[in-house]
């Protein structure tokens, strides 16, 4: 894939965007949306190289933090930084797929089964990564007393978010949040017990 910079978007300073770009261009992904698989390489690749992002990241202790790391036509990759005890909130990811890989601490997630009734669970530590596609459905908490980082790459680019309540009979749509609203939409519900 070969973007010229003026084609892509990023967050981080020049010099450092277009060294992840010829370092995503090295990646043998589509030009079209990308597959779960494709979306672990990319993140993987960029999670291997946190001298691009570690000393931009920034903490609060009361919410969740993301920088824009790239984006493309087809996917954008971001950072996030979880320093807290507040869950992510049941969410999708607006129709686009997605992969995550964990850089640093621990993350607990819980994700709606194919039933759509019943949540399965588990975590991610350093170096632990997962996938899904377009209808998947999930909260995510910090599981560790340490700070956690995660790269996180959609496709296509997020356009926003849809939030559900949990009830015995499945998930309920709640609200919709558009990607351009979201930097200042921020959860402050604690965590339910894990």
């Amino acid at each position: 894939m070969s973007l010229s910079i003026d084609e892509r978007v990023s967050d981080l300073p020049i010099e450092r965007a277009e060294r992840l770009q010829r370092i995503i261009e090295n990646l043998d992904v589509s030009e079209e949306r990308l597959c779960p698989a494709e979306l672990e390489i990319v993140a993987l690749a960029v999670a291997k190289r946190p001298e691009l992002f570690e000393d931009l990241i920034a903490t609060n202790g009361k919410s969740s933090w993301w920088l824009l790391l790239h984006r493309a036509a087809n996917f954008e990759v971001k950072v996030l930084t979880w320093d807290c005890d507040v869950a992510s909130d049941w969410h999708d990811h607006g129709g686009s797929s997605g992969a995550i890989a964990v850089t640093q601490g621990a993350l607990y997630e819980r994700h709606r089964a194919a039933d759509h009734v019943n949540v399965i669970a588990r975590c991610y530590g350093t170096g632990q990564y997962t996938s899904f596609g377009p209808d998947y459905v999930h909260d995510v908490v910090l599981q560790s007393d340490e700070p956690a980082v995660s790269i996180h790459v959609y496709s296509p680019p997020l356009s926003g978010l849809t939030f559900y309540d949990e009830t015995p009979y499945g998930f309920v749509a709640r609200e919709v949040v558009p990607e351009e609203r979201r930097s200042t939409y921020r959860i402050s519900r604690p965590r339910s017990s894990v």
